[in-house]
């Protein structure tokens, strides 16, 4: 599983036009941890789905222009552009629903 971590710098260029689930996360964050084994079974059933991540902390900038108040947050990219977001956890059910219906 291939992600690609995004800054403020190359954040526009690396989204340009791509679906994708984004994940703001906290290195040390337990419900982090779960939720990014959750995105992993959701892309090997949608191996196609771009993954992105931020860290929080390092990327304070970027946290703060996508509104993000704490880790976990997930985006849901769709032709560059934000579709959805949802602080928290979730499960792959939700994960897909969330995707499906943006």
């Amino acid at each position: 599983m291939k992600t690609i971590d995004l800054t403020e710098k190359n954040f526009d260029r690396e989204t340009a036009d791509k679906d994708g689930i984004l994940l703001f996360y906290k290195t040390i964050c337990p419900f982090c941890k779960i939720l990014e084994a959750v995105i992993e079974k959701f892309h090997k059933k949608n191996p196609d789905v771009n993954l992105f991540k931020v860290e929080f902390e390092e990327q304070k900038t970027l946290s703060q222009k996508l509104e993000v108040e704490r880790a976990p947050t997930l985006f849901v990219i769709k032709k560059g552009r934000v579709a959805a977001k949802k602080a928290g956890v979730m499960n792959l059910k939700e994960l897909t629903a969330l995707w499906e219906q943006n």
